[in-house]
């Protein structure tokens, strides 16, 4: 790397990821579980519409996304000066091990904000999933890889010069079921085949461990009415249904 590169890439300012759970701990529970289920739990707990907006999907169906979200908001713009386009090296250096990206594009619909180069540099940083409220291009190389990804579409066309990187690790909004969600960095993400769920940080062990409650319960009521137990029984019993 040339001098001048040093200089550019020191420009950005840190802002690492601090978070009042134990990810890795977080990961590893959450995604034994689903999206119906955590949804279920945060609206027992008074928090319903904390669901992304329908068409949030994987690439491929068993893909699942767990860990605090790494936020990013992007500007549609023609300019692509050097400060801009070399924003992601500042931002790599401030993610940590099991983070997500969760990335804002501001309704950009002419090009894909996410691929593969960056997915291999951020995945090199700690980053484990994306889930872009847009697009995607690079699909196959994403799959391939093993990266999970989440969007709505997807597109071939370059970013650069259509929609870049303005500001990261800040609060951002992304389109909800009810409306827009409010997405402050270290909110817990977490996607599967059905959406994506967002868990604030202050909830995130909280609304698990209910989940992981009813998780065993459901996993009773099954066996007890797939052995021809009374509906009514099943429920009263083990409370899920």
């Amino acid at each position: 790397m040339s001098e001048q590169q040093d200089q550019i890439h020191d420009e950005y300012e840190l802002k690492p990821l601090n978070v009042c759970y134990d990810i890795e701990d977080m990961r590893r529970r959450y995604l034994r579980l689903y999206t119906a289920l955590i949804y279920d739990s945060m609206e027992a707990y008074g928090m319903p519409g904390r669901s992304m907006e329908s068409g949030i999907y994987p690439l491929t169906v068993d893909m699942k996304v767990a860990g605090p979200a790494f936020t990013v908001r992007r500007k549609s713009t023609p300019e692509s000066d050097p400060y801009t386009h070399n924003i992601r090296l500042g931002l790599m250096k401030s993610m940590c091990q099991g983070c997500i990206l969760l990335s804002d594009v501001q309704g950009n619909k002419n090009c894909g904000q996410f691929g593969e180069i960056t997915a291999t540099a951020m995945r090199a940083h700690g980053c484990c999933g994306a889930v872009i409220d847009g697009s995607t291009r690079d699909s196959n190389y994403l799959i391939n890889m093993g990266f999970p990804t989440f969007c709505r579409f997807r597109n071939p066309v370059e970013g650069l010069g259509r929609s870049m990187i303005t500001e990261y690790m800040i609060p951002i909004f992304v389109n909800g079921i009810d409306g827009q969600i409010r997405v402050d960095p270290g909110d817990f993400v977490f996607g599967d085949n059905d959406g994506v769920v967002i868990v604030p940080q202050k909830d995130t062990v909280r609304v698990l461990e209910q989940a992981e409650t009813w998780f065993e319960n459901e996993k009773k009521s099954r066996e007890a009415m797939a052995a021809g137990m009374d509906p009514f029984e099943v429920y009263n019993r083990f409370g899920r249904f």
